[in-house]
């Protein structure tokens, strides 16, 4: 099954439109374990699953953030495992891994071997900056899940996104329009969109296809919000997911750990869903 189908399937099947981030802090993770005669990467792995176990039944899919990994010596082999555990423990969520690749052809190809091939991922977030240089060869995985960067959440981001082109249009309007109209012929692009953009969000779920899922950022640590939710669903009242890596991870509670992920990631289940007219 492709993955944009399987993120679809388990938005219906759990009720969900909460994507979790899989972000390792090492200064974040429960004392517990932290304090364990063990390596990092194991501490990593540990937690993670963890999260994973709490969170699978909530989720529609999970977002790896590759630079947490990165860090560690062994971290390449930590988020590979990761993605294993989810593929054998819940088959059919899907895992994706956040690492804004961006480059010409004959090094995208390397990348590609190394998020598909080597980690086994269910898809990637790219920024499209260089073009049909970076995007064609990653159109061509039409089972992968292409998240392509559109308009981002970081408050100085529209010092590019922004900019007015000569239809009037913003440059991140542009954008859009390349990944539903040329990018997506194999129908595997899903673009980013901000909670804090100030646009007509109905507007923009209207040139954005049915079978086309939306990922709304910034809700959650970057002080972003999901009022405009309801006006990106598509007809069938989903199509649009909400990343949260820190406030489900690292909530700021007096609650024993497990317990504090698993209210993180229901509250914002189901706060997500009330916003959205989506029923129980």
């Amino acid at each position: 099954m492709k993955t944009i189908d399987q993120i679809f399937s388990r938005m219906i099947s759990n009720n969900t439109l909460v994507c979790c981030g899989l972000d390792p802090d090492l200064s974040k993770i429960p004392f517990e374990i932290h304090e364990q005669n063990i390596s990092d990467e194991e501490k990593v792995f540990k937690f993670l699953c963890t999260v994973i176990d709490i969170t699978a039944s909530h989720v529609c899919l999970y977002k790896a953030q590759k630079a947490f990994f990165d860090i560690l010596p062994g971290g390449h082999e930590v988020i590979k495992s990761l993605i294993a555990y989810v593929h054998k423990n819940y088959p059919g969520l899907p895992v994706v891994v956040d690492c804004k690749i961006n480059d010409i052809d004959n090094t995208m190809l390397i990348y590609i071997k190394n998020i598909f091939d080597s980690l086994n991922a269910d898809g990637v977030v790219v920024n499209p900056y260089m073009g049909d240089d970076t995007m064609f060869p990653l159109a061509e995985l039409s089972e992968k899940a292409i998240i392509v960067l559109v308009k981002t959440s970081n408050q100085k981001g529209s010092v590019i996104q922004d900019l007015i082109l000569e239809n009037d249009l913003p440059l991140w309007r542009y954008v859009l329009d390349l990944v539903i109209n040329r990018w997506n012929y194999n129908g595997n692009m899903i673009p980013v969109l901000s909670s804090n953009c100030e646009c007509n969000m109905a507007g923009i779920r209207a040139i954005i296809p049915e079978n086309m899922p939306i990922l709304l950022a910034g809700v959650g640590a970057q002080n972003g919000n999901y009022s405009s939710l309801n006006l990106l669903l598509n007809k069938n009242k989903n199509g649009v997911f909400v990343n949260s890596s820190r406030g489900i991870l690292y909530s700021n509670t007096e609650k024993p750990w497990r317990l504090a992920i698993e209210n993180a990631v229901i509250e914002l289940k189901e706060s997500l869903n009330k916003t959205g007219g989506r029923h129980e």
